[in-house]
């Protein structure tokens, strides 16, 4: 019996999952520049530094603790995504292709500088999203839609240029119709982790509005529209190959989508406006290659639409293909 690609069981799919998880652990980015600009804010107006800078800190100081963290984060989002696409049924077919995608599309971040940073806000993603995902229930689910406001929040902290990914926070109400009442709770989870981190550092006396001047200086830093033209020529193919692949997804899944359930349906649909906000990242003044990590997400969500819904030949061969990119965008780093 021939070992399929696309209808990857668990146990096939988690052993490559660890493959590439090694692979890449292997391959990340050493030393490098991990400061970060104070636009003239003082010391002491922001005894709290920004907690991307704080993280990179760590992992250029303890290497060996932050490839230890990097891993478990990963594997932790990679079996995420496989088990809300296995329970949503979200393809029409038993898969856990999902799983290897997602370590696949962020092989192109793990050769960046900023790298564990990155891992870390990708799996503050993959929360939010499992989290506004599982509230497409019938009843209340302030719980989950607290907690996807939460984790969004925290991507924004650590990455200030995906600022624009407020936008998927309506849309997640309005697509998996929650009520007003669990609008504001979610709203409330969001303006939580920011405000904490005002306060904290106005209580051990900055001032409280310096945590939000610097994250709008570090979103307004930069070139508008042409930081991606920044990137190294391998990031930008290995991009330029996401996008096509993800583009081929959401016209077959919008060719398709009458056969899946409301709830993958819809599942589907918050991936969509995921993946737009994702890639109107590349736009955003100041870009840097490790928002792809960003992208990483609602790729795994995505991908396996193409390689199921194409020949079953030239699925394995698209696969294969796209695994050889990542690993060369890998190698040949950011």
């Amino acid at each position: 019996m021939r070992f399929d690609l696309v209808r990857q069981p668990l146990i096939p799919a988690f052993l490559g999952l660890v493959i590439l998880l090694v692979l890449a652990l292997c391959h990340t980015a050493s030393g490098g520049d991990v400061s970060y600009p104070t636009f003239g804010i003082s010391a002491a107006e922001l005894p709290l530094p920004a907690f991307g800078g704080v993280l990179e800190q760590f992992a250029q100081h303890h290497a060996g603790w932050a490839h230890t963290l990097a891993g478990f984060c990963l594997l932790f989002s990679a079996m995420s995504i496989g088990r809300m696409t296995a329970r949503f049924k979200l393809y029409g077919i038993s898969t856990f292709i999902a799983m290897p995608l997602y370590m696949l599309s962020m092989m192109g971040v793990m050769g960046c500088n900023a790298w564990f940073s990155a891992v870390v806000t990708s799996t503050f993603l993959t929360l939010s999203v499992k989290n506004f995902c599982y509230s497409f229930r019938n009843g209340f689910s302030f719980d989950a839609v607290l907690r996807g406001g939460i984790y969004l929040a925290l991507v924004l902290l650590l990455m200030p240029k995906a600022a624009p990914l407020v936008l998927v926070m309506p849309l997640a109400m309005i697509l998996f119709r929650r009520a007003t009442r669990e609008t504001l709770v979610a709203t409330f989870g969001f303006l939580l982790p920011p405000f904490v981190w005002a306060y904290l550092n106005w209580a051990v006396g900055g001032s409280f509005v310096a945590p939000f001047k610097l994250l709008y200086h570090l979103f307004m830093e930069g070139e508008w529209l042409f930081g991606v033209l920044q990137f190294s020529i391998i990031t930008q193919l290995f991009g330029a190959i996401l996008l096509l692949l993800n583009l081929l997804s959401v016209i077959l899944f919008s060719l398709n989508s009458y056969a899946l359930s409301t709830r993958s349906r819809h599942t589907l649909i918050y991936t969509t406006y995921l993946l737009l906000c994702c890639a109107a990242l590349l736009l955003v003044p100041g870009v840097q290659a490790t928002m792809l990590a960003l992208l990483a997400v609602p790729s795994a969500l995505m991908l396996p639409v193409l390689f199921i819904r194409v020949r079953r030949s030239l699925a394995q061969i698209l696969y294969l293909l796209f695994a050889a990119a990542s690993i060369a965008a890998l190698v040949m780093a950011c």
